[in-house]
Formats: structure tokens, C-alpha cells, sequence
């Protein structure tokens, strides 16, 4: 359980690399002690476009670190007792990381891999980042910004013979587009959200007809954290993110007009080669 934080957070792009380092220290009671290991491992290495050099050898963990955290306390919007909140004061959050392998030596590789980041606009979410861990805790996980879109059809519509509307897909490099055509008589609006494990982020709400598109990361990112402090309210706030749904694996585009409401799920991969 975690109460407010204040966060020592800076992003320092590596000039001559396509990564950006994003680096979370703040918050805790290991906080002091986070940020100076932090600083002590920015200072012996050497962040490439694919790897990590350290001036000596080192001994790592590879594998995923997973956290989620949820929403205790904090304002709400709505009636009394609404679940919905603008924000957290305090979080309930479960972090761990799962190693995979033994890594000895002084370049530490970054190689493509599937992750996954749900954040609301609370702070709640999960985050599922591949990426080493040190001996001393400290944490480097990475994001390789590769996606491959796969959409079971082109169109997805949802309503009735008054009520009605229509979104036609098209998949990008990095996301989504479409065109959505609505007609309203008795309903008052239409709402697309795309749809991940505990995170639902609206894409559109309106009553007019448009284009609508949807970025997932596109950043090639390196986060450096302690694995005792890292959690979704942090990476949030560091990415400079309000809400996101990110990554691989299955997903849902949810469209709804008056009481219908259809789904279309559809699966992002990591591209081959």
C-alpha cells in the first residue's frame, strides 16, 4: 500500500542512439538510496541503440518485471459511491520481477520483446516491461516500439434502424485509424473505447460523425528504477502519460449506441525478423 509520492523524475535522451532513457527514483522510504544507485549505474554505462555497455562486467537477471496498482482513496466524479476517480492519493500495488535468465558480462542486450502498459487517468493499471535486473535492485527495462495490427474485418457497427453506427478500421505502423459514420434519433451520443485487461480508454464520445485514430508508443524507451519502487502512478507521471493502452497481445475495440454495444476483438504482435 502506497500513500501520495513526490518523484524525483528526468528524461535524458542519449545524443547518437534512437533510445530515450526515462529514469523513476522518487517516492518510498527507498527513495534517497534508489536515486543514488540509479545515478551510480547512469554514470558506468554507455546506452547504445541496442544494448547497455558497463565499463566492467556485470551480473543481471533477464526476464519481466509486472506490477499492478488500483485506486484506494482519491476524489471521485459522479453520484456518491462512484467508482470513478480523477485521481489517487493512495494505491494498492503489487510489483515483482519474474527472471528468466543469468546474464554475465559488460553489454547487456536490448532485443525486441512483447510488453504491455494499461494506465487510466487515476494512475491505476498494469505494466508488463521485459528487461534486466542488478544485483543492488536497480532495474532496466526497455520498450521496443514494434507492432504487427491484426484486425478480424474492416468495419465494426453497433445500433439499430434509428440509432446507428459505423467505424471502418485501417491498422498503421504504430496504431489505428477509421472513419466513423453516426446516425442519431433517439440516442443522444456514441462512444468507441479501446479495451485492455483492467483499462478501458475512450477514443471517441460524440454525436458527429469524424475520424478517429489511436498512437500506441512509439518511443524507443529505456526505464531505469529500483524494483522496490517502480509502479504505475510513477511510470505515468515519468512518461508524461494521461491514460494509455499499449503493447501486445489481445485487445478489444468497443463501440455503443443508446443499450446496444458490439466488440471486435483483435491481437497485436511482435513483428517477425
Amino acid at each position: 500500500m502506497e500513500g501520495k509520492i513526490d518523484l524525483n523524475i528526468f528524461i535524458n535522451p542519449f545524443r547518437g542512439t534512437e533510445m530515450k532513457l526515462v529514469t523513476v527514483s522518487g517516492g518510498g522510504l527507498l527513495s534517497g538510496k534508489a536515486k543514488r544507485l540509479i545515478e551510480e549505474t547512469i554514470a558506468a554505462v554507455e546506452v547504445l541503440e541496442n544494448s547497455v555497455v558497463f565499463r566492467e562486467p556485470v551480473e543481471a537477471d533477464f526476464g519481466v518485471f509486472k506490477a499492478a496498482s488500483s485506486v484506494l482513496l482519491g476524489p471521485r466524479v459522479g453520484a456518491r459511491g462512484s467508482k470513478y476517480y480523477i485521481s489517487g492519493w493512495l494505491f494498492n500495488t503489487s510489483r515483482k520481477f519474474v527472471p528468466r535468465e543469468r546474464v554475465n558480462g559488460a553489454e547487456l542486450r536490448i532485443e525486441p520483446r512483447e510488453y504491455r502498459i494499461e494506465i487510466d487517468v487515476p494512475g491505476s493499471g498494469l505494466m508488463e516491461l521485459p528487461g534486466y535486473r542488478l544485483k543492488n535492485g536497480v532495474l532496466l527495462l526497455y520498450i521496443t516500439p514494434r507492432y504487427d495490427f491484426s484486425f478480424p474485418g474492416d468495419l465494426l457497427s453497433a445500433g439499430d434502424l434509428e440509432d446507428y453506427a459505423q467505424l471502418s478500421i485501417k491498422p498503421l505502423e504504430t496504431g489505428f485509424e477509421g472513419e466513423l459514420s453516426v446516425n442519431l434519433v433517439k440516442a443522444d451520443y456514441a462512444s468507441l473505447d479501446l479495451v485492455g485487461e483492467l483499462v478501458e480508454d475512450q477514443i471517441f464520445f460524440g454525436s458527429e460523425p469524424g475520424k478517429v485514430k489511436y498512437e500506441f508508443l512509439s518511443e524507443k524507451l529505456l526505464i531505469m528504477s529500483h524494483e522496490k519502487l517502480l509502479d504505475v502512478p510513477k511510470l505515468q507521471k515519468a512518461l508524461g502519460l494521461v491514460s494509455i493502452v499499449s503493447g501486445h497481445g489481445e485487445f478489444a475495440l468497443r463501440l455503443e449506441v443508446g443499450k446496444s454495444r458490439e466488440e471486435m476483438r483483435f491481437s497485436v504482435s511482435l513483428p517477425e525478423g
